[in-house]
């Protein structure tokens, strides 16, 4: 079954295609404070598991000044288009900023 799903993905993907999603659904927990969350853990894992290349790319903060963000999935072995797109994005969000600097 999984076979089945990394070949459909591969046929879904071609070289141009990005998928934009979530990092997690959620804004960064406070240290340990992930455990409830543990499922949330699909949001990466399955493109870790199909082989994709996702990068995450920081969007911003939210009122409490945590940051929250995007990943950028590509087909198989095309990390540089991932990491393009991120550039773009960080050029238009205003990207990583320090603690302290939000």
């Amino acid at each position: 079954m999984l076979k089945e799903l990394i070949e459909e993905f591969n046929n879904i993907f071609d070289e141009d295609t990005i998928l934009l999603m979530p990092t997690a659904p959620y804004i960064a927990p406070y240290h340990y404070g992930a455990f409830p969350f543990m499922l949330s853990v699909t949001y990466t894992a399955l493109f870790n598991v199909f082989g994709l290349p996702a990068t995450h790319c920081q969007m911003g903060f939210n009122q409490q000044k945590l940051p929250y963000g995007i990943q950028i999935v590509g087909c198989k072995g095309n990390d540089a288009l991932t990491i393009a797109c991120a550039v773009e994005l960080e050029k238009e969000f205003g990207g990583w900023k320090p603690p302290g600097k939000v």
